[in-house]
């Protein structure tokens, strides 16, 4: 047996006593730095590399999901939607970040928004635009049975924005608004929302917050208590993100982890944190679903595997 077989075996090893609704990933794949980690097939080339790695990625005992972040940029089409599904197995499930467009309340001054930037986006939380191009494609089956939960990445609103919009009433109208047979994860990054009103809207609306591990949130453990202080959590599934260190911004966590090949700073309490979101919901018999950043620690298939140590071992 070669080293990759024993390190294969030893992932589902880890796996296999974990209930099937406990579904751990990646944000995103095809990172370069996993080749002979995650990744021994031969590619010709980095663009068959991106064609083709979600299908040997599907395979690795691991991972039971992924994150697709490009869509957080534009909207999948049917037809990059149809070659991920053409990859994966009937019951793989991908979690989409929904176009920015819908999230975003204000244009950054980013010069690729061009003459948007700085400007109040009117399609924030429109309804009909994400029915119509976000949601779209999943009406073929082929999609729909790959759809895992759709996340709302809210970027930090400052407070008077943030009044000015009435952002729980508009979150509270758009969610009733939408087709129930999906599932929705909202990921806010202002911490003052972590309120008995938001839970209260998200429980309405068979919604769930997406518990985040990010630089200017509080711990995950924190957030867990908030929405247990609120009454929990009612939906039938649970979303968590692990992004970036507490502390520690997107670019400096790049040039920290890069090119992502080993942990290169590893967060105990981060991983019992999550461990104990796992346990929450082995308790309440629902799905996890649970997303790793290579700039969490480093190298996301690491992080997944020192949490499933600390899950065995809690």
């Amino acid at each position: 047996m070669t080293e990759y077989d024993s390190a294969r075996e030893l992932d589902r090893r880890r796996l296999e006593e974990l209930a099937v609704k406990i579904k751990l990933g990646t944000s995103t794949w095809t990172y370069p730095g996993w080749k002979g980690i995650i990744y021994f097939d031969q590619y010709k080339n980095e663009k068959d590399f991106k064609a083709r790695s979600l299908g040997e990625y599907a395979t690795y005992p691991l991972f039971r999901t992924v994150g697709i972040d490009s869509s957080f940029y534009t909207p999948s089409s049917s037809k990059l939607l149809q070659s991920y599904a053409a990859l994966v197995p009937d019951n793989f499930r991908w979690i989409s970040k929904v176009w920015e467009r819908l999230t975003v309340p204000r244009y950054p001054l980013h010069p690729r928004y061009g003459k948007y930037a700085g400007e109040l986006n009117p399609e924030f939380l429109n309804p009909a635009v994400f029915i119509e191009k976000v949601l779209k494609p999943y009406q073929l089956e082929e999609l729909s049975r790959h759809a895992g939960p759709f996340v709302f990445q809210f970027p930090t609103i400052n407070r008077e924005l943030l009044q000015n919009l009435k952002f729980l009433s508009k979150l509270d109208s758009f969610l009733a608004a939408l087709p129930k047979h999906y599932r929705y994860a909202t990921e806010i990054r202002n911490p003052e929302l972590l309120s008995p009103d938001y839970f209260a809207i998200l429980n309405q609306h068979g919604a769930t917050h997406c518990f985040n591990h990010w630089n200017y949130m509080p711990p995950l453990k924190t957030q867990m208590h908030k929405a247990a202080e609120a009454g929990g959590l009612k939906a039938d599934f649970y979303v968590a993100r692990i992004l970036t260190p507490l502390g520690v911004s997107y670019e400096n966590a790049v040039k920290l982890f890069t090119p992502y090949d080993t942990i290169k700073r590893p967060n105990p309490e981060m991983r019992k944190d999550v461990a104990r979101l796992i346990s929450r919901a082995l308790e309440r018999d629902v799905e996890a679903y649970i997303i790793i950043n290579n700039r969490a620690e480093g190298h996301a298939p690491g992080t997944i595997r020192a949490i499933l140590d600390e899950l065995a071992t809690a």
